[in-house]
């Protein structure tokens, strides 16, 4: 690349001044800002674990599947996320379902798991679509689920919506429908991959060596003739609609790589 000339190694050297003025901001940004939030998001979650009143093997199954109850994350649009518009800006939204994940992990154990097999969670994709502002400093919730597996690949759900009529003990909702909290004021649909060593796991292998699952969890994460109509079954279909999209831009990528010239 003509523009920088950067070296990873054990230390990160950057040589070029043009390069320095866009780099050295985002990592300064990754330092004081995403580090210590992520691992506030990862505290929150160990705390609330201790604090739950729930039974260990039952709270491993919050936000797994669509019987079970979502994992809520809670926060609000702080200074870091407001824009211009007075709103929460755009790109917050991912950041936030980012801390959101990392929070259910670590109350549910998954984190926990991961690091004593080794294991990862690697994003591959995501899309989110917009549906309603949140005002500065407005208190917002976070629902997060694991929507569905197949042999590759996992996929998260999550919806922003504003707190209404969610619990205030643990800050998870009576139950899980729409009257419990306000509407949907945005929607997150994350893929990904389990690893480990660099080799992609099978989820369903990986959910039966770390929770307390049954056969009726995994079927209901599997893509098996839900009801028509209901909550599983409109995941479903966003799922296989994502994979779709996802297909679509492999291939434009594909096609717009091999115009590329190599140098």
């Amino acid at each position: 690349n003509n523009k920088s000339n950067i070296i990873i190694s054990s230390r990160f050297e950057v040589n070029d001044p043009l390069a320095q003025t866009e780099i050295l901001p985002y990592l300064t940004e990754m330092g004081i800002i995403h580090i210590p939030r992520t691992a506030a998001a990862i505290f929150k979650g160990y705390v609330k674990r201790r604090l739950c009143p729930i039974p260990e093997n039952e709270r491993a199954l919050i936000g797994i599947g669509f019987k079970q109850p979502p994992h809520v994350y809670t926060s609000r649009a702080g200074a870091f996320d407001v824009d211009i518009m007075l709103h929460m800006n755009n790109a917050s939204y991912l950041t936030h379902a980012e801390l959101a994940r990392w929070e259910w992990t670590s109350f549910g154990g998954t984190l926990a798991a991961n690091i004593k097999s080794k294991s990862y969670f690697i994003v591959s994709a995501s899309m989110i679509r917009f549906r309603r502002e949140i005002k500065p400093l407005a208190k917002f919730q976070i629902e997060t689920r694991l929507g569905s597996i197949d042999e590759r690949n996992v996929w998260v759900y999550q919806t922003f919506h504003y707190p209404e009529g969610a619990s205030k003990s643990n800050e998870q909702p009576t139950t899980s429908s729409d009257g419990d909290r306000g509407k949907v004021l945005a929607q997150v649909l994350t893929q990904g991959v389990i690893t480990n060593k660099g080799k992609v796991i099978n989820p369903r292998t990986w959910l039966e060596d770390h929770f307390p699952t049954t056969n009726d969890i995994i079927d209901d994460l599997l893509k098996s003739s839900p009801t028509p109509g209901d909550e599983k079954d409109l995941f479903d279909d966003k799922a296989t609609r994502f994979l779709h999209l996802e297909d679509a831009m492999r291939k434009s990528a594909a096609n717009q790589d091999s115009k590329v010239s190599t140098k």
